[in-house]
């Protein structure tokens, strides 16, 4: 069983561990947020990502546009070209070219490196360059205009550095779009007024048609506010770029962009719709992964809940840890530290590896996911603690409130109902004094004489009503310390007690009154139960004594008439007759005498040590020979050691003569009476046990009462008074006599206190 649990609980940790994965796979992911719809109805040519992307380069072909008439002649760069005039301080004018700017820059320090992008030489030998120049024109921003007077000063170092990073941008989109094989397809024209077209594309060879076919498209003309285009989140800027790098004032103009989706070449969009397919592909085991885990943590605490705490399955004893036996409020606190304490040592250790694994987009969720992971495991610990001090009713029971709890209350049961209003309301008093101290510091803070009145004033009418209630709780507590002084009187027996009712008011009053009605009810109730039980007893006796007489003499005649010899055997058979039914009536007039004796206690008792496994040997010895007349075999359990009991011997022998009597007359014939003597705790049990020849529809109790036997037909010569008489006896010697039917099983258990052997002086001294 324990390897069991070890088991399930290492299982758990395993499905939490799948919970943390799922989660960081669903959010640390390009999709977060998107739910599980787009799953199925979104690809990447839907996506944001897709449009941003296009969106992005088809700026760069239009800085290509610009760029490529910037830097080239018949398609090759030109050197040559002007592309800045500046003025010197001498106002001479001077224009700059593309070789002379670019040497510049060189000799300057500036280079690109391989991704076309500037950075500049650190050597040391370079004297900055500080004369500052007024722009007269940039040929790659023709139509700049400067916001403050300043901006059309620079430096000649600047200015270089500037036309280089274009340069550098040519050659970047050149070499995305141009030199190298890419997924995306343009075609760029303008055309002046007399025909003459500028085309720039680099899908020379494709048609329209077939540019469309590819998969993703986007075409718009000059004289078209909105493209022609299958791209579910077009760029909404492609109109204004296609105008505002028109070098004609015409319509005559058109873009057209086509994506290859089976994305051939690699280039960013091969390369993000792949990571798109992983994320997609990522997302959906993240969430298979979250459900198993879920699936799997609330399986194995399932699991867990019912055998938590027990040894085995079927065992019901509850085994706790040490953690779970220390105050339930030293537990709450013990939790807390523990969960600080993990805490800060996620703080100190798990961030900084967090840090080293993953990239600092995904710091702050991963440290939010291991905190609740950390406090899950810790609450996950504190909670079956839980489960085990509920299961072992020590949850509340070791609480430091309810050692508090029950300490007050035994307190307060101690003192009258006065004692405990005065404590509770001393108590509210002390939570209103702390309260109105608060209110007035708060007021007192405040500095404001008119509201400091005001609560004063308040403060003293809320004083005279506690006062008020105080009184009337304390009238209304004493009023029932005396109705619980006289329900305490009337349930010890006094029931001629009376309730002072000049003492009382209200609803206390009727109650008062309906306790000395209850009080006048129970004592007219017992006098005459008193009266009728004396009447009863005397009745017995009276009629018993006016039988025993002629009954005497019935039994004397028939005895001299026996005498005679009469040979007459009908004679003989009336006398045999005759002669049982007075002995029986003899018997039974014998045990309504004893029997009203043992109810009314009127019995005189010899207390002397008796061995109870000896006398049941000896009872057994009496009664071998009558049992055997009904073939019931006797099945004796008996303990070697003797028990001692103290009780008087002669009314011993009347119970267990009654109790072997009962089994001789309505044991079934031919069947086993069990008889067994053992000591239970500090008692000595004798139990008789039988099969009844006749059903038991009847109550264990109903046996005990007078003239009331098993046998309902009455065709035994039982009296029903046997079982009264001994349960009498028995609780006369401080016994205890009880019944237990099952079926036609009948048990009849008796027991007493073993009398404990006396330690001698000698004894006594030696230890």
């Amino acid at each position: 069983m324990q390897f069991k649990k070890g088991f399930v609980v290492l299982l758990h940790l395993f499905f939490v561990v799948l919970v943390l994965a799922g989660f960081c796979f669903l959010q640390i992911n390009d999709n977060s947020g998107k739910g599980l719809a787009w799953l199925n109805e979104e690809t990447y040519e839907d996506t944001p990502m897709f449009s941003e992307q296009l969106r992005s380069d088809i700026t760069n072909i239009f800085n290509y546009v610009n760029y490529k008439d910037l830097f080239e002649t018949n398609g090759e760069i030109d050197y040559t070209k002007d592309i800045l005039s500046v003025r010197y301080n001498n106002k001479r004018d001077v224009t700059y070219t593309l070789d002379e700017l670019v040497r510049y820059a060189k000799a300057r320090g500036f280079y690109l490196d391989e991704n076309f992008k500037v950075v500049k030489n650190q050597a040391g030998d370079i004297v900055p360059d500080r004369e500052s120049l007024m722009i007269n024109w940039k040929a790659y921003l023709p139509n700049e205009v400067y916001a403050e007077p300043g901006d059309q000063f620079a430096t000649l170092e600047e200015l270089s550095r500037e036309v280089l990073e274009k340069l550098g941008e040519y050659y970047t989109i050149r070499f995305n779009f141009i030199e190298k094989p890419t997924n995306l397809y343009f075609r760029v024209a303008y055309q002046d007024s007399k025909k003459n077209t500028s085309i720039y594309t680099n899908s020379d060879d494709m048609t329209f048609e077939e540019m469309a076919k590819l998969g993703k498209f986007l075409y718009l003309s000059g004289d078209a506010i909105s493209p022609v285009t299958n791209i579910a989140l077009p760029p909404n800027d492609v109109a204004t770029l296609l105008e505002k790098n028109n070098p004609y004032d015409n319509f005559n103009s058109s873009i057209i962009v086509a994506i290859d989706t089976s994305y051939p070449h690699l280039d960013a969009y091969s390369i993000a719709a792949q990571r798109y397919r992983i994320m997609h592909k990522r997302y959906v085991d993240g969430f298979v992964m979250l459900v198993m885990g879920i699936l799997g943590c609330m399986g194995t605490v399932l699991y867990l809940i019912p055998v938590s705490g027990h040894k085995t399955r079927k065992s019901r004893e509850i085994s706790l840890h040490h953690f779970d036996r220390i105050p339930t409020e030293a537990g709450v606190i013990l939790y807390g530290a523990a969960v600080w304490a993990a805490l800060y040592m996620g703080r100190m250790i798990g961030y900084p590896l967090l840090h080293l694994l993953f990239k600092s987009d995904h710091w702050a969720y991963l440290e939010q996911l291991s905190q609740g992971a950390v406090m899950y495991v810790v609450s996950l610990t504190a909670v079956f603690s839980v489960i085990r001090r509920y299961k072992a009713a020590s949850l509340w029971k070791n609480s430091i409130v309810n050692r508090f709890c029950n300490g007050f209350s035994a307190y307060l049961l101690n003192h009258s109902f006065k004692m405990r209003i005065i404590v509770c309301y001393l108590a509210f008093l002390a939570v209103n004094v702390s309260c109105v101290v608060l209110i007035s510091y708060l007021y007192y803070k405040q500095n404001i004489p008119s509201n400091f009145i005001k609560f004063w004033g308040t403060a003293a009418l809320l004083i005279l009503i506690d006062l008020a209630v105080f009184l009337k709780l304390l009238q209304t507590s004493m009023e029932k310390d005396k109705i619980d002084e006289a329900l305490k009187s009337i349930s010890t027996g006094d029931t001629g007690y009376k309730v002072d009712l000049d003492f009382f008011s209200g609803k206390e009053l009727a109650v008062a009154e309906s306790i000395n009605n209850i009080s006048s009810g129970l004592e007219n109730a017992l006098q005459e139960k008193v009266k009728s039980e004396r009447l009863k007893a005397d009745l017995i006796t009276n009629v018993s004594h006016d039988i025993k007489t002629p009954l005497t003499s019935i039994i004397n005649y028939v005895d001299l008439i026996k005498r005679e010899h009469i040979q007459d055997p009908k004679i003989q058979g009336y006398l045999e007759v005759l002669d049982q039914k007075s002995q029986r009536l003899k018997t039974l007039t014998e045990d309504l005498v004893e029997a009203s004796k043992a109810s009314s206690g009127n019995v005189k008792l010899e207390i002397a040590n008796i061995d109870l496994v000896e006398l049941v040997w000896q009872t057994n010895g009496e009664f071998d020979e009558k049992f055997a007349l009904r073939h019931l075999e006797v099945v004796t359990h008996l303990p070697d050691q003797t028990l001692l009991i103290e009780a008087d011997g002669r009314h011993l022998w009347r119970v267990l003569e009654n109790l072997y009597n009962n089994a001789y007359k309505y044991a079934m014939e031919g069947s086993r009476v069990y008889i067994d003597v053992q000591q239970e705790e500090d008692l000595a049990v004798f139990t008789i046990k039988n099969v009844s020849a006749n059903p038991l529809n009847i109550n264990a109790d109903e046996l005990t009462e007078r003239f009331v036997r098993g046998d309902v037909a009455r065709t035994t010569e039982g009296s029903g008074l046997g079982l009264s008489i001994a349960k009498s006896l028995t609780e006369l010697q401080n016994g205890i006599f009880k019944l237990y039917i099952d079926g036609d099983l009948f048990k009849a258990q008796v027991s007493f206190p073993i009398k404990k052997p006396a330690v001698s002086q000698e004894q006594a001294d030696l230890t």
